[in-house]
């Protein structure tokens, strides 16, 4: 492509600059394109074709592998390519939400439609990171990516690149070559991380990570033997960095204390040169994949001035500590590990911010660990902290309240992590007592983003001894730490409001223009009623919306100039009123609450006014979300708030109430539906068989199944 000119982009798509690309995908439609260009080498019209059908499996005794049967676009199998365990259990939870059947189409757009999918995404990619190159990224450059991923990163053999890969080349590029069939493919991949187990951070992520740091880092899978060493490995030993890709780390170590050491701790060592000569270091280890038996580990060696003994060891006198930078860099790492249990685990928001303080100050790299949640007009208050008193907590509540910008910062940007300058910590924290002169022992305080998509949940503050702290690889991790929180408490917050027994009910009244539905009632005469909000591709929302009082076209031609609604259509005519759905873009007031934290349960419009209703949780700051709401209309009133009990309803009621409404006929032919697997995926039996068992034609099979499942969705999803 270089040679042809084929292709925008001028510099090469790196793990980093791809990571940024992944996530400006806003649809799980967006993230499975780019995933299934970069990471398995599709090119658009083999991704528009692809099937659940044509996936398979292929089981070794080191694991199981999976294989994508790519059609060639004349019914012939173009080639099988490798799908890693993380693509292709993102692919089953995409097929699993669209009911996609085995034989139709997974991506179900034109390949035109898949090349401006990924533009699109670039230019997201582009315009929240400043970076303009990425704005280029085509899916050729993903499909290169993939090449040189797997040739230069991963070491695999350029043969088996062109077996799985999708270049024109092949063909001729194979009569020269020996054939690769499947049992090389597994056999070449299977010793990488492309075919390792799904996760946020496997060796060769960590790796990267820490590429720019001033440490020496090698990352050993659970069996101890090296999947990924830097640069500073090679310098500091005299071994490349690919010949020690495969062996046991322990080969590293001189002498009898060829050991490595425990998890979360220092020891001194030596390790041995290629030319025999020991180099004294610090060493210290992390787990990966919190601590999870088999995930590997991290270690980092720093060369230290250590004078050896006559045997080659460590002087026993001499006077060395723990390097902080490596202390706090392992501590992240371990941190970030153990942080997707903890996330896991928990039901409260305030439990993460108290076990992440307690896991960050417990390490030696950090003196203590502080979160403080954001309060809307109120600023910050401190929700955890470890290490530290609470004054000076209360004074880095203080500090971050009287920085806007710093509650501004979105998290996953190591940009957007700060270093408090010396002053501002100095104003605002308070200076420790006597008695407590180890209260606050920091000479570098990091703020950190707690943010994840439109919701920013607080900030975490990080202090450590050491005054060069905080460099471009540690806050790189500490970043991707606080997106990580961010999305787990997202995750909480909306759990937990929908399990709640009890909610804080909002009632507000809009009569502002600027509201489509409100603008709509009072031009055509028209009344609306929600029936219910589901969300929609990128950051849009779907609203089913009964009307009445006009037709469906009057509606349908005066949204067509409202920017905010990107799509109308009528679903069912019930004679006086209709059933339409709306694709909402911009700002409704439904969509801002919901953007608020909250889960719009019913709105009513009629005579130019809009009444609408959301349930928050509990512990909702109530003023917070009445001038979120009113900073987007102001014609707004709240009209009640009131905190609502909700009906606990027993799984024997529910299961009664079902019985009571379901034909014995409906009964017997749902549940032997769930008992043959027909629900699960892949599917145990199909229609076809299940007719023939329960001794039913086809389309009575579905008739009885359709009313069944109609009114099991309509018990769950139906309040009255």
């Amino acid at each position: 492509m270089e040679r042809t000119g084929v292709g925008s982009r001028t510099d090469e798509l790196t793990a980093e600059t791809y990571d940024q690309l992944r996530r400006a995908a806003e649809t799980y439609r967006e993230a499975l394109v780019v995933r299934l260009c970069a990471e398995v080498g599709l090119r658009p019209p083999e991704i528009a074709r692809i099937r659940p059908a044509d996936f398979r499996t292929r089981t070794t005794r080191n694991g199981t592998h999976h294989l994508l049967s790519v059609d060639g676009g004349d019914g012939e199998s173009a080639r099988e390519a490798y799908v890693p365990a993380a693509v292709r259990s993102a692919v089953r939870r995409y097929v699993n939400e669209e009911d996609v059947d085995a034989d139709g189409r997974i991506v179900e757009v034109t390949p035109r439609r898949i090349q401006m999918m990924i533009s699109e995404v670039a230019d997201r990619a582009a315009a929240t990171t400043g970076d303009d190159d990425l704005r280029d990224v085509s899916s050729r450059d993903l499909c290169r990516y993939y090449a040189r991923r797997l040739v230069h990163g991963e070491g695999v053999d350029p043969r088996v690149v062109l077996a799985i890969g999708p270049w024109d080349g092949l063909e001729s590029l194979s009569q020269q070559l020996d054939a690769v069939d499947v049992d090389a493919v597994v056999d070449a991949l299977e010793r990488t991380t492309v075919a390792g187990p799904s996760g946020a951070w496997g060796p060769q992520e960590v790796g990267r990570a820490l590429d720019d740091a001033d440490l020496a880092v090698v990352v050993t899978d659970g069996d101890g033997v090296v999947e990924y060493a830097n640069e500073r490995v090679a310098s500091l030993t005299g071994y490349p960095t690919d010949d020690l890709r495969g062996e046991p780390l322990d080969a590293l170590y001189a002498g009898r204390d060829a050991e490595v050491p425990p998890d979360g701790s220092a020891r001194e060592g030596r390790l041995d040169r290629r030319d025999g000569d020991p180099v004294p270091v610090v060493q210290v280890a992390a787990p990966l994949g919190g601590g999870r038996e088999g995930a590997g580990r991290v270690a980092a060696f720093v060369e230290t001035d250590v004078d050896l003994d006559a045997d080659g060891r460590p002087d026993a006198d001499a006077d060395t500590d723990r390097p902080a930078a490596a202390g706090r860099v392992t501590g992240v790492i371990e941190a970030l590990g153990e942080a997707t249990e903890v996330l896991g685990t928990t039901s409260k928001r305030t439990e993460v911010a108290s076990r992440l303080c307690d896991r960050l100050a417990a390490t030696d790299g950090y003196s203590f660990a502080w979160v403080g949640t954001t309060t809307g007009d109120r600023g910050v208050v401190s929700t955890a902290w470890a290490g530290i008193e609470e004054p000076t907590a209360e004074g880095l509540a203080e500090t971050t309240t009287a920085d806007e910008s710093l509650r501004e910062a979105e998290s996953g940007r190591s940009e957007d992590v700060r270093v408090l300058p010396d002053g501002e910590r100095e104003g605002h924290l308070p200076v420790p007592a006597a008695e407590s002169d180890d209260e606050l022992s920091a000479a570098s305080v990091a703020i950190v983003p707690i943010t994840y998509g439109d919701t920013t949940h607080g900030l975490l503050a990080l202090g450590t001894s050491d005054d060069d702290a905080f460099g471009s690889d540690e806050r790189r991790l500490l970043a991707t730490l606080g997106w990580q929180v961010g999305q787990a408490m997202t995750d909480i917050k909306r759990r937990n409001l929908l399990l709640a027994d009890s909610v804080i009910e909002l009632r507000f009244q809009v009569e502002s223009d600027r509201a489509f539905f409100v603008a709509a009632s009072d031009s055509l005469g028209a009344s609306f009623e929600l029936q219910g909000i589901v969300p929609g591709e990128g950051q849009s929302l779907l609203y089913f919306v009964i009307m009445r009082g006009t037709t469906p076209e009057r509606v349908v031609d005066f949204a067509a100039d409202v920017d905010s609604i990107e799509n109308a259509r009528l679903i069912r005519d019930y004679d006086e009123s209709y059933l339409v759905e709306f694709v909402v873009g911009g700002e409704e007031p439904a969509t801002t609450l919901t953007e608020l934290g909250g889960h719009v349960t019913d709105f009513a419009v009629d005579d130019g006014a809009q009444r609408v209703t959301a349930e928050f949780t509990t512990e909702t700051d109530v003023r917070a979300v009445f001038n979120g709401f009113q900073s987007s209309f102001r014609e707004s009133a709240l009209l009640s708030k009131q905190e609502v009990e909700r009906p606990v309803q027993t799984t024997d009621g529910f299961r009664q109430s079902l019985e009571d409404d379901l034909t014995s006929k409906q009964q017997s032919v749902l549940r032997a539906a769930y008992l043959a697997g027909y629900f699960e995926w892949p599917r145990g039996s199909t229609a076809e068989e299940l007719a023939d068992s329960i001794g039913v034609s086809s389309p009575t099979l579905h008739n009885h199944l359709r009313k069944a499942q109609q009114k099991v969705l309509t018990a769950f999803f139906d309040d009255e």
